[in-house]
């Protein structure tokens, strides 16, 4: 461990890396080719700030993964929220590692991957969250709660809806309504045949995993014709539509709406009920779908820091 949490001058020649860390996957990357994907289990217990050496345990798979100490890092995790924990977790990860450090939220990554660092970043996976930048550079975030709470749009916060609209149905139309495919689906997934046991065991054991490993099956209701799961993504989408007005009125300038995360970037149906909402909301906004890694927007920050730190120390 390092003696303070400042930034060090890095080695010559040593390398940018950049580090996305997902709910299950961390992938670090370097300008040396270094392209590696590990299990966050192996550093993380809990959420990033739950354990105190998470963080020291990352920087150690980063100089492991690196195979020596980094001229830059950029990390962009789920779970850095807050101006507070951007700030807590980048000087613990400088304590660990020499060259500039920097910890940012996973959305921040979207823009530089694509080469606009002003995009509106839209995530929808383990959490889901929309950051714009505003004129002076700071982030601006909208949702990002809690998928118990919020973020409706992640995979447990679908799981979430889908229940609340099948109990909803029942309530409107009776028992009948657990014939529709969504219905069935979440009933059996939960080990039951009654809505009132349904409600129970949905509440009894809250799990992002219980919850969000039901997500893909709410798209493959919808794909069987389920009405109720169709109004769920239709609302999905609107709901991350709002996000995108919300910070844009609060003075975020991209024009370009840059969408990933494991539930966006695998179901089309998402995505797609975005584009239509925004462009009812928005008609100024193109949108795309990340098709290339978050970890690559990691890493072309921190070759920018690269350039900036070599600098300051040379002058």
């Amino acid at each position: 461990m390092r003696d303070d949490a400042s930034t060090t001058a890095p080695a010559p020649g040593a390398p940018a890396v950049g580090v996305d860390v997902g709910g299950t996957k961390t992938h670090i990357v370097t300008d040396h080719g270094v392209d590696v994907v590990v299990a966050s289990a192996v550093w993380r217990r809990g959420s990033i700030f739950e354990h105190d050496g998470n963080l020291a345990r990352l920087a150690q798979v980063v100089v492991d993964a690196v195979g020596g100490e980094p001229g830059s890092t950029v990390v962009g995790a789920h779970g850095i929220d807050s101006i507070a924990q951007q700030q807590h977790a980048t000087a613990v990860l400088r304590s660990h590692l020499a060259g500039h450090v920097e910890a940012v939220n996973d959305a921040v990554l979207l823009g530089p991957a694509i080469g606009a660092d002003d995009a509106i970043c839209v995530i929808a996976g383990t959490g889901s969250a929309v950051v714009g930048v505003g004129r002076g550079g700071e982030t601006i975030a909208a949702d990002g709660h809690g998928w118990l709470i919020a973020d409706d749009a992640s995979a447990p916060g679908l799981t979430r809806q889908l229940c609340v609209a099948v109990l909803r149905e029942v309530d409107r139309n009776g028992t009948a309504s657990l014939a529709d495919p969504a219905a069935r689906r979440l009933l059996r997934h939960f080990g039951t045949d009654d809505h009132v046991e349904l409600a129970l065991r949905f509440q009894a054991a809250p799990s992002d995993t219980l919850w969000g490993g039901f997500a893909p099956q709410v798209f493959a209701a919808a794909d069987e014709g389920s009405l109720i799961a169709k109004q769920v993504i239709r609302r999905s989408g609107a709901h991350l539509a709002e996000m995108v007005q919300a910070v844009r009125a609060r003075g975020a300038t991209g024009t370009t709406v840059v969408a990933a995360g494991g539930v966006i970037t695998a179901q089309p149906m998402l995505a797609d009920a975005l584009v239509a909402s925004l462009r009812e909301r928005a008609s100024d906004l193109t949108v795309r779908v990340l098709d290339v890694p978050p970890a690559a927007g990691a890493l072309a920050l921190a070759r920018r820091r690269t350039a900036l730190t070599a600098a300051s120390f040379s002058s």
